[in-house]
């Protein structure tokens, strides 16, 4: 009897390392799904284009590929305005206040045809647009525009920036394409 006692303990324990080997390959297969999850792109702070984010298509730019821009109180300094992109002109003065002190003067204007915006009723000089608050919806289509101009691999292309201003492109879920709805989008394209 002394011999088939440690013949059963050594099935028993047997069975109990199958068994558990078997809770830990269901709770692995169950987990996968989350590994998952926590690799995809928006969770591992690769940020996605515009045209990704509306087709879920990920070919032609590679995941991470895209990079945030500059918000509307970067594009409005004057210590900025070397920075502006070619065909843009940030206007000439030497202040280096130019929201508060009108010592600027000329610039490219809003609907100026190498803006794209032609056609559009603003023909305020972007620089003074961006002398609004970061949810005016003109100061954020001035800054998506110069960052989609002067910031390689920026989340938008100018055409993506003038269709969501003539309305031909809606913000990518959950936005809605409302104007507070764009301004929304922007914000998270700095």
């Amino acid at each position: 009897m002394n011999n088939q006692e440690p013949q059963n303990q050594s099935k028993i324990t047997e069975e109990a390392n199958v068994q558990n080997r078997r809770r830990f390959i269901k709770g692995a297969t169950a987990a996968t799904p989350v590994v998952l999850t926590l690799a995809s792109p928006s969770v591992l702070g690769g940020l996605l284009c515009l045209s990704q984010q509306l087709s879920g298509n990920l070919s032609g730019t590679p995941v991470g590929g895209c990079v945030k821009g500059k918000n509307p109180a970067y594009w409005k300094s004057p210590l900025n305005k070397g920075a502006w992109p070619s065909g843009f002109s940030y206007g000439t003065g030497t202040s280096t206040s130019v929201c508060s002190t009108p010592t600027y003067s000329g610039g490219t204007r809003f609907n100026d045809s190498s803006v794209g915006f032609i056609g559009d009723s603003i023909s305020t000089i972007m620089r003074e647009i961006l002398c609004g608050s970061i949810t005016n919806t003109n100061a954020c289509f001035t800054a998506a525009l110069l960052n989609s101009v002067a910031v390689p691999n920026y989340i938008l292309t100018k055409s993506e920036v003038l269709a969501l201003r003539n309305g031909s492109l809606a913000p990518p879920s959950p936005f809605p394409n409302t104007n507070a709805g764009k301004v929304a989008f922007f914000q998270t394209t700095w």
